[in-house]
């Protein structure tokens, strides 16, 4: 008697599930929770093939504490991304606790948090405006929401780490 099925991977960590909504929801939450932990292993053994072979990482490889990105904080990542409104900040957020804080899954507490350390870039405003900008990126499909995390999607992934990463 299943009411849903799910099926995710994400490098080496594959997770698939049959069941009640809530309780598929709540063992997504776990796995992702783990991923960051699994891809750094993952990441290890990329790069060092890549060393190898001089060939190029995967975009990926940044997250987790490899590469230039993990190196910087959410104003470095203002800086090199365009900051125009509180969305932008958000994304600058997200993009910090993606590729700088390894976490592939992230609360609205955690983005609020990230946003607030944007010192000469927050303002109060953008907070009391979070939910606002939260459902427009969740529109637009830059956010994926499960619950209550969200994530980016992962075009906007492969775009941040290509513009991060310079």
């Amino acid at each position: 008697m299943s009411d849903s099925k799910i099926q995710v991977k994400v490098g080496i960590v594959e997770f698939s599930g049959e069941g009640n909504q809530d309780w598929l929801a709540k063992q997504l939450d776990k796995i992702l929770d783990k991923v960051p932990e699994l891809l750094k292993i993952e990441v290890g053994d990329s790069t060092n093939k890549d060393n190898q072979n001089k060939g190029g990482g995967s975009g990926s490889s940044n997250v987790g504490g490899a590469g230039t990105i993990s190196g910087l904080s959410v104003l470095n990542i203002a800086g090199k991304l365009s900051n125009k409104s509180g969305s932008d900040l958000v994304i600058i957020a997200a993009a910090f606790l993606h590729f700088v804080e390894g976490k592939t899954s992230f609360t609205r507490d955690d983005i609020s948090t990230a946003m607030k350390k944007a010192t000469g870039v927050y303002k109060d405003n953008y907070l009391s405006n979070l939910t606002k900008y939260l459902t427009q990126l969740e529109k637009n499909s830059t956010l994926l929401k499960s619950g209550t995390t969200y994530s980016l999607n992962a075009n906007k992934v492969n775009e941040l780490n290509a513009i991060l990463s310079k």
